[in-house]
């Protein structure tokens, strides 16, 4: 279960970024998600060809690390979308946690 795991530890990392920029530093909790999920996003896009077939994560040209990295790319790109239309399409969220 470690993917379990880390997935525990990312959300409660994710919940005490956003609650803290929001207590400490007025940031509004949708423009933190926006920007850790856009973040998550531009990383993953730079590290991207180290998953290819034959690259460094990939030395032994796995095809199914190849796509698992490439679903995983589109999901951080969805959750970037959502988040993204949401600040914008109800600009009336920037009142929570400011």
């Amino acid at each position: 279960m470690p993917s379990l795991r880390n997935a525990l530890y990312s959300t409660i990392f994710i919940v005490a970024v956003v609650v803290g920029l929001s207590v400490f530093a007025d940031v509004a909790y949708i423009y933190t998600l926006c920007g850790l999920s856009g973040w998550a996003l531009v990383g993953h896009l730079v590290t991207l060809d180290d998953d290819m077939p034959g690259e460094w994560c990939n030395p032994e040209g796995s095809k199914a690390l190849w796509h698992s990295s490439l679903l995983a790319l589109l999901v951080k790109l969805l959750v970037f979308s959502v988040f993204l239309i949401l600040a914008m399409s109800f600009p009336g969220l920037a009142r929570y946690g400011a």
